[in-house]
């Protein structure tokens, strides 16, 4: 059995990363679901990568569609099946996951050819990719059409059990299905990672000229504030002197043209100088995503000599 890289752990703490927000924004996860939740998807990437090695961006996606899953999940609940115990939740949840498991074991020697000729020949992301989605959402869309107080919980829970069973069964008919949509969702990851790293330098470049237009105009705008005997800004609706880190800020959102209202420039001399930051970081923005873009369409052209 191949050995799994670190590479795939990583997959599995950025997606673990990702089921603690979602627990935390919930706020109804206790503890032991987190861990029970987190071993699902430590599972998830193991078994992937064991089963078709060298698909660890196969492995990502579908760790982060078990964490968009977990979303849509919560929201099912709490607009149709809020009475349900937590006992019925935690098995009506795992039953489509190991559904997927189990329709992607039986089909594993399909899928593997669909990994070597994806990764020889990707076809990118189509409609018929994604058709399995149709009977799934159907399922989910009929729940809503429970009358709401008017059934005996007994019901209620057999109503979601059978929901979530056909959300099961249709996953593990179309595991391969799915499979392959995820696989194809894990290739566009990896071409975009790919660009990603040939972009580190010119989005650093970018990055310190950004950082240096935040820095330069927040130092003019504290200087100008602290040395003058005229307050320039009004702070939250009070007319005061501006402190090093709110200048900082308001020279952020400035240059981002958030404008939250905050702070206000209250004197025509700042007011002058907000104006040249703004067309000095607008002009930035252009030029710098404009060279930016540039890069990522030059550089491949000079890999292609080797």
């Amino acid at each position: 059995m191949p050995t799994v890289k670190s590479g795939s752990w990583k997959a599995a703490g950025f997606t673990a990363f990702i089921f603690l927000l979602v627990a935390l924004a919930i706020g109804s996860v206790n503890f032991v679901q987190f861990i029970v939740y987190f071993s699902a998807v430590v599972f998830n990437v193991v078994y992937l990568y064991s089963v078709f090695p060298g698909s660890r961006f196969f492995s990502i996606s579908v760790a982060n569609f078990i964490a968009l899953y977990t979303c849509l999940f919560s929201f099912f609940v709490t607009a149709n099946f809020s009475f349900v115990s937590g006992e019925l939740l935690g098995i009506g949840y795992f039953m489509p996951i190991l559904g997927f498991f189990a329709g992607t074991w039986i089909n594993r020697k399909s899928i593997k050819s669909v990994v070597v000729e994806h990764r020889e020949n990707a076809k990118g992301l189509t409609v018929r990719s994604v058709k399995w989605l149709f009977p799934i959402g159907l399922i989910g869309i009929a729940t809503f059409f429970i009358p709401e107080n008017s059934i005996p919980v007994l019901w209620g829970d057999v109503i979601f059990f059978a929901s979530m069973g056909g959300i099961t069964l249709v996953v593990s008919v179309v595991s391969k299905d799915v499979a392959t949509f995820l696989l194809e969702a894990g290739l566009l990851f990896e071409a975009f990672f790919l660009r990603i790293e040939m972009l580190i330098m010119p989005a650093f470049a970018f990055l310190t000229f950004y950082s240096m237009n935040v820095m330069v105009f927040g130092f003019l705008y504290r200087i100008i504030d602290h040395y003058s005997t005229v307050t320039h800004f009004s702070i939250q609706g009070e007319v005061r002197a501006i402190s090093f880190l709110e200048s900082l800020y308001f020279s952020i959102i400035t240059l981002s043209t958030v404008g939250y209202g905050d702070i206000i420039p209250v004197t025509d001399g700042i007011k002058a100088v907000v104006s040249i930051q703004i067309v000095v970081s607008v002009m930035l923005l252009l030029f710098g995503f404009s060279e930016i873009m540039s890069y990522s369409r030059s550089k491949p052209e000079k890999r292609d000599p080797e």
